[in-house]
């Protein structure tokens, strides 16, 4: 499995409750976001635009072995992950698919004109079961 990525925005939103964000994957930059707060950060990776963004607003980019000589037991940190299940597989999970008010994505070999489309599959084709 990857890691799960991070972006600056979800940091900015950290800052208001603890001092050092915690992040054991990637933190990548967000352009959604124009002002960063001093944000102390630490990461396993950085890309080079997420890394700039932070120095030049004055922030602290540490690595995990400085975070534990900073702080040992971990006082002060909050630990961030990136959307678990994000993946594009989760989209195949849940009701089957076909039945109503399912939103499951099929396995289907193609999205043509005689794919899933015929009686029984579409109300608009004579019935849905």
């Amino acid at each position: 499995l990857r890691r799960k990525e991070e972006f600056l925005s979800k940091l900015v939103l950290a800052k208001l409750t603890l001092p050092i964000a915690v992040v054991a994957g990637t933190i990548t930059d967000d352009v959604r976001i124009q002002k960063i707060p001093k944000l102390k950060v630490c990461a396993l990776k950085l890309t080079d635009r997420a890394r700039s963004r932070i120095l030049k607003a004055g922030g602290q980019i540490m690595t995990f072995d400085q975070l534990a000589l900073t702080s040992p037991r971990g006082h002060g940190t909050v630990l961030l992950s990136g959307p678990r299940k994000a993946r594009e597989v989760y989209r195949h999970f849940g009701k089957a698919t076909g039945t109503p008010h399912s939103h499951t994505k099929p396995y289907v070999r193609s999205k043509g004109r005689k794919f899933e489309r015929a009686r029984g599959r579409r109300a608009s084709r004579g019935y849905k079961n």
